[in-house]
């Protein structure tokens, strides 16, 4: 079989995350059980247009999408739509595609527009009140209806998606879809657990973006240090550099320098290093998809304080596991109540089992 996989960022894009991990993993077993795999994604400074990377073909195809504001978005995703609808088009045609699998975050592609090869439209997250966090007045309101319209374009596709919680939101939208849940996981054998920082310490992983919940982190930050002195949270993405130098301002205006440390984009072994050394990871997004970042701090023995709401109800159970927020103030104080206790050893101990249940070895044999 021919495979197509649409997304905007492949794997070797610097803005990839979890979604593009999980892709992967799938579309390495898929060539694993002999089909051709195809990926078609944006282009990317220092990338080259056409790679082949242990059998995978990723074609990337301009102009590269600009985030640098609002206004470079609305520009460059139109002109990278089109071109890519028209090399898409090609490659179903040329390529005799059999299944096109159309992923969608934040920007649709709109396979069904030009193929009637089977579809799968791949589904992390519905953004929903999320377009209100990233974006100003209107385009907040347009991106809200532009997402109900994807699914009404694919409503004769097969839908995967990657949590109940994904599920439900979809069904939402349109209760006569078709969703369907496929199992993710983590590669289990590269966390290894052990000894913590002889300090309070905390982790953030993720893009630095508001949705993200990076400015919440932060602040827990300045409440925990007034207790705890030396507590550090490593902080470890990278984004926008204005946003981002105005989260420095922040650690400046509060002193917190000494409490903060950016660590921008690291390698997997330096990450997976500090999932295993700190107390906690923070996980303080406004919604997820799923969360593997969890899993993985899990599978190093590291639990999760994360906000209530989303996939994190299915991945941690609150007390036993990891511990939810419902209020931003509270994860200082969960952080505090919990960091040396038997109570948080007990979570470690849970976590690292439940992160047993997510092997990638057990999914996709």
């Amino acid at each position: 079989m021919n495979i197509l996989i649409l997304s905007w960022r492949d794997p070797s894009n610097p803005k990839s995350g979890g979604a593009e991990k999980v892709m992967l993993r799938y579309a390495r077993y898929w060539i694993r059980l002999g089909h051709k795999v195809i990926w078609l994604g944006s282009r990317y400074d220092g990338l080259p247009i056409i790679e082949n990377t242990s059998g995978l073909n990723i074609h990337r195809v301009g102009p590269q999408l600009q985030f640098y504001n609002t206004w470079t978005m609305l520009l460059t995703y139109p002109l990278f739509l089109l071109n890519n609808i028209w090399i898409g088009w090609g490659i179903v045609r040329h390529e005799h595609i059999d299944l096109v699998v159309d992923a969608i975050h934040g920007l649709p592609l709109f396979s069904p527009l030009y193929t009637r090869c089977r579809k799968v439209l791949w589904v992390c997250e519905v953004a929903g009140t999320i377009w209100d966090k990233m974006y100003p007045f209107p385009i907040n309101l347009v991106g809200k209806l532009l997402e109900k319209i994807v699914y009404v374009i694919y409503q004769n596709s097969d839908i995967w998606a990657i949590s109940e919680s994904t599920k439900k939101d979809i069904l939402k939208i349109n209760t006569k879809l078709h969703v369907k849940i496929i199992p993710l996981g983590i590669d289990l054998a590269k966390f290894i657990p052990q000894e913590k920082f002889s300090f309070p310490s905390a982790l953030f992983v993720a893009r630095l973006v508001p949705m993200k919940g990076i400015e919440s982190a932060l602040t827990a930050t300045k409440a925990i240090s007034t207790r705890l002195p030396n507590f550090k949270l490593f902080v470890v993405g990278d984004g926008d550099s204005g946003y981002i130098q105005s989260l420095k301002e922040f650690i400046v205006i509060n002193r917190l320098q000494k409490n903060v440390e950016f660590l921008g984009k690291i390698s997997d072994q330096q990450r997976n290093n500090l999932y295993a050394r700190c107390h906690f990871l923070i996980h303080p997004s406004f919604k997820e998809g799923f969360g593997l970042t969890v899993l993985e701090a899990a599978a190093s023995g590291t639990p999760t304080i994360a906000r209530k709401g989303s996939s994190m109800d299915e991945l941690i159970e609150n007390g036993k596991d990891g511990l939810l927020f419902e209020q931003d103030s509270q994860i200082a104080q969960l952080f505090i109540k919990y960091f040396k206790t038997p109570k948080y050893r007990q979570m470690q101990k849970n976590a690292l089992d439940k992160s047993k249940r997510y092997d990638w070895t057990k999914i996709l044999i």
